[in-house]
């Protein structure tokens, strides 16, 4: 049974109980059934490159709490080489220039065929999309240039 089909159980249970120690048990379930999916959505936003912030936003706790709470969630992230990271900051001003929610793989061709412009001044996003972030997850660790081209070059994503 799915997370989500536990959930309505526990909760048509503990609502229709006719004795209390019922719907007290029913409760106890639910609240189980609903921290494994929280728990579940926690995952599935780190995994598309929310930060704890921001969960801990939606969540109603501070982001040191999410931390606390959730690091265990987290996939070990990346490590980039230094020319790496300085291709995903002039992709991320690439991506502010063109009002781009996330840093993807365009963003990151045009920078590796030399067509970025100097970057901008202003902030932007902070986030890497599906298909860059899918695209740098392949590759080995740690990620470098020569390993995004030959990646792109392989696979080109549209």
């Amino acid at each position: 049974m799915s997370t989500a089909a536990r959930i309505l159980t526990e909760l048509q249970r503990a609502l229709t109980a006719s004795d209390p120690l019922d719907a007290l048990n029913a409760l106890t379930h639910l609240r189980a059934a609903l921290d494994t999916y929280e728990h579940e959505q926690v995952r599935r936003a780190l995994d598309q490159g929310e930060s704890f912030a921001a969960i801990a936003r939606e969540v109603g706790i501070s982001r040191q709490a999410a931390h606390r709470r959730y690091r265990g969630l987290t996939i070990e992230p990346p490590t980039y080489t230094p020319r790496m990271l300085r291709v995903l900051a002039l992709a991320r001003s690439e991506a502010a220039r063109e009002g781009a929610d996330s840093v993807e793989v365009e963003h990151v061709m045009r920078v590796l065929a030399g067509q970025a412009r100097t970057p901008v001044a202003s902030d932007g996003p902070t986030r890497i999309g599906p298909r860059l972030r899918r695209l740098l997850r392949e590759q080995a660790r740690p990620i470098d240039v020569e390993d995004v081209e030959r990646a792109i070059a392989a696979a080109p994503v549209g």
